[in-house]
């Protein structure tokens, strides 16, 4: 069926229609209704228009308790630190109808508020957050489908600095270089202080190096010193030791190592009694027995020193051999450590080719077969090649240990040159692998 309206209070009629009268509409669509005072016109085509007979506005709100006046036009700002804001709407309704109002504010509702207009009242935000909002007051058709009439306001709550997105990220930019510095500058004073402490120990280190080597040095002279004919016989040995040690693949440290221990390997002979160790003549059975005991003097002596290590092999095994004859302990072949089997080879060829108290130096043919007879007997067979090897290719200067037209004291000197620089170099090697060391703990 057709809808239609009732024509009552509400659609502006202001009288009662009489029940038993006539009504009339003429061609232009204006109906006219016989009420109890008379006739009431009223024009089909727009009997509903004392609906729209609406004002509105939001005169003024409060802000925590101080008015202000609202315009349509202008935008209010409010301090940020506003906690309640009231809005005061106003329908001003030039009918006699009650019609729905919506309301609600842009921003902050998620949705419209409807209520007929006689219970319109004051609107309360508490606690807007910083921000532009739009304040929505608006009558409703019948139906509610559609606003006939509707009124804005905007008002904009003020921002401090660190209000904005992009200030907690530099707060907290701030906050990480901060971080960073105070890191980079605890870890740079724990670092610095670290380094100044292990350079200290480098320095106690290269001292304790020094020293030793000094006193390795002041040995070797103290024992070479007892047999006057002998002198430089440890350094020479020492450097004989260091050349085998090269070529069968010693790293620098190994090499140094035999080359402080070859430096001390008679020792023992300090408590060897002149009388015996400066004999002009052959040692009797009894006599040659005590000489034998420098290899055990000397392991005692040494086994308690650290500066080297297995430096006690170097003086207990020397004169041990190959296939078992030698003293004190008759070890064979490679139960004999490897740095007391390389120092036998250069004690040997030393002692044949210096001069003795009870002899002179021999003939270099001789003490080649010498040498040679005892490969495998007394040598370890692979030392003496690589021996022999060094004085046929001249790395061992065999004319200057025979020519006697050569200051014996340049000789001396020269070889006790080679030693100190030899020594010199090792406290340098010291020096680099502890620094390396500090760099490598320092990076960790």
């Amino acid at each position: 069926g057709a809808a239609y309206s009732l024509l009552d209070s509400k659609k502006g009629m202001r009288e009662s229609i009489t029940s038993n009268a006539w009504n009339y509409a003429d061609r232009s669509g204006m109906l006219y209704i016989a009420c109890d005072n008379g006739c009431c016109r009223m024009n089909m085509k727009e009997y509903d228009e004392l609906t729209h007979s609406y004002r509105l506005m939001v005169a003024k709100l409060t802000a925590d308790d101080v008015t202000m006046d609202l315009k349509a036009d202008n935008e209010l700002t409010l301090d940020r630190s506003t906690q309640s804001v009231i809005f005061y709407p106003e329908v001003l309704n030039y009918s006699i109808n009650n019609p729905n109002v919506s309301y609600y504010l842009e921003g902050y509702d998620k949705t419209e508020t409807i209520i007929p207009q006689s219970e319109l009242g004051e609107v309360e935000y508490d606690n807007l957050p910083v921000g532009e909002y739009v304040f929505h007051l608006a009558v409703l058709s019948e139906d509610e489908s559609e606003k006939t009439e509707e009124v804005t306001y905007r008002i904009k709550k003020e921002a401090d600095l660190y209000d904005y997105w992009w200030f907690s990220f530099y707060i907290i930019g701030v906050f990480a270089v901060a971080i960073a510095w105070l890191t980079w500058f605890i870890t740079r004073t724990w670092l610095q202080r670290i380094i100044k402490l292990q350079r200290k120990e480098l320095e106690l280190e290269k001292n304790k190096v020094q020293m030793g080597n000094e006193t390795i040095l002041a040995i070797a002279k103290t024992v070479d010193a007892k047999d006057p004919t002998t002198a430089y016989h440890s350094m020479r040995v020492s450097e004989y030791s260091v050349m085998i040690a090269r070529k069968i693949g010693y790293s620098d440290e190994a090499v140094e190592n035999i080359r402080k221990t070859a430096l001390l390997h008679d020792i023992g002979k300090i408590k060897i009694p002149d009388v015996i160790l400066n004999k002009p003549g052959k040692l009797t059975e009894d006599e040659y027995e005590i000489m034998k005991k420098h290899t055990i003097y000397g392991g005692e002596i040494l086994k308690g020193f650290t500066l080297i290590d297995h430096v006690a092999d170097g003086a207990l095994y020397h004169h041990e051999r190959w296939d078992g004859k030698g003293y004190p302990y008759g070890l064979k072949g490679e139960a004999i450590p490897l740095n007391a089997r390389i120092i036998a080879v250069a004690d040997a060829f030393d002692a044949m080719t210096a001069k003795r108290v009870y002899r002179d130096r021999m003939d270099f043919r001789y003490v080649l077969r010498e040498m040679r007879s005892g490969r495998g007997k007394q040598f370890d067979p692979e030392l003496l090649d690589i021996f022999l090897e060094l004085i046929e290719t001249g790395k061992i200067d065999v004319e200057a240990l025979y020519d006697d037209s050569i200051d014996p004291e340049i000789r001396k000197s020269a070889t006790h040159s080679a030693v100190i620089t030899a020594l010199q170099t090792e406290v340098l090697m010291a020096d680099k692998k502890y620094t390396t060391g500090i760099l490598k703990s320092g990076t960790k």
